[in-house]
C-alpha cells in the first residue's frame, strides 16, 4: 500500500498568508476615499408657477467650492440652464419670383426649448473648444441632431435655429456673469422670460482648474401651470373640441350678460 503523506498542521506561515488576504480584502471596503473637490450648489427657487400674469422670473443660483486651495490659482465656473428638449421645425427663406418665401424646412431633433449659459470668463479662455463641445457647453457646442437637410447645408439650418432662439430670448449667452468669491463662494443670476416654455429645467454647474473639470453638480427646476391656468392648459391639449366649445359658451353668456345689463 502507497503511504499517506502525514496531515500538515495550520502553523505560523499558513496564519499569516490568512491574515494577509483578509487585510487585503477589508483595505478594499474600507479604505477612505481619495481627496477631491468638493462642490456644493444650490437655488433660491426651484419650482417657478407660470400664472396668467407672469412676466418671467429671476432666480440665484449659488454655492461653494472645498479642497481646491493650492489646485491652481485660476477657477472658474461655468453655469447652464437648459430644457425641456423637443423636436423643432426650421424654415429656411429663400428668394423665389422676386418674392421672400419659407421655402426648405429642416427638424431639429430634441432641441432645449430654453437655454441660458453664464460663466466667470468667456468660454474661449477657459477651455478649449474640443472639450466644450465633449461637455456640451454653450449653444454653439449642443449636440443638435438635424433631420430633412442636406447634408451641407446643417450648419445653415443650426445656425439660423440658434439666431432665432436668440431673437425669442429663449437661448442666452451671459460671460463673466458667475461671481467667485475667494475660488470657495460663488453665485449667478438665472432670468426665465416670460416666453418660458413648461417643463423640466436642469441647472448646471461646471467648476474648471486650468480647463480641466474638477466638480460638477445639477440642480432640478419645474417650470409649469398651477391651479386654474393648468387646468385650462390641460383642456386645451387634450380635449381641444371641449375647450372650444367652452370658449364659445364662455363668450355667449358674458354677451348676453353685458346686455342685460346694459338695458337695466
Amino acid at each position: 500500500m502507497m503511504a499517506r503523506p502525514p496531515k500538515q498542521g495550520f502553523g505560523r506561515r499558513s496564519l499569516a498568508s490568512l491574515l494577509l488576504v483578509a487585510a487585503s480584502c477589508l483595505s478594499i471596503y474600507f479604505v477612505p476615499p481619495a481627496s477631491g473637490q468638493g462642490l456644493v450648489t444650490d437655488i433660491s427657487k426651484d419650482i417657478v408657477d407660470l400664472r396668467y400674469d407672469f412676466a418671467g422670473a429671476d432666480l440665484l443660483l449659488f454655492g461653494a467650492l472645498s479642497d481646491v486651495g493650492g489646485l491652481s490659482d485660476q477657477i472658474d465656473i461655468v453655469v447652464s440652464i437648459s430644457g425641456p428638449t423637443e423636436d423643432m421645425r426650421v424654415r429656411k427663406k429663400e428668394k423665389i419670383s422676386g418674392l421672400w418665401i419659407n421655402n426648405r424646412a429642416a427638424i431639429i431633433r430634441a432641441a432645449p426649448g430654453y437655454y441660458a449659459l453664464s460663466s466667470t470668463r468667456p468660454l474661449d479662455e477657459i477651455s478649449s473648444s474640443e472639450n466644450l463641445s465633449r461637455l456640451a457647453l454653450g449653444a454653439d457646442h449642443l449636440p443638435l441632431d438635424i433631420d430633412l437637410a442636406p447634408s451641407a447645408e446643417r450648419t445653415a439650418f443650426r445656425e439660423g435655429f440658434i439666431r432665432n432662439m436668440v431673437r425669442a430670448g429663449l437661448y442666452r449667452l451671459d460671460e463673466d456673469r458667475v461671481s467667485l468669491i475667494g475660488q470657495t463662494l460663488f453665485r449667478t443670476a438665472v432670468r426665465l422670460p416670460s416666453n418660458v416654455p413648461e417643463g423640466l429645467f436642469d441647472a448646471r454647474v461646471v467648476v474648471f482648474a486650468d480647463g480641466v473639470v474638477i466638480a460638477e453638480d445639477v440642480i432640478d427646476i419645474a417650470v409649469g401651470k398651477t391651479g386654474f391656468e393648468r387646468a385650462v392648459y390641460q383642456v386645451a391639449r387634450n380635449d381641444p373640441a371641449i375647450y372650444g366649445l367652452s370658449a364659445v359658451l364662455i363668450a355667449l353668456l358674458a354677451g348676453w350678460a353685458a346686455g342685460f345689463l346694459s338695458r337695466r
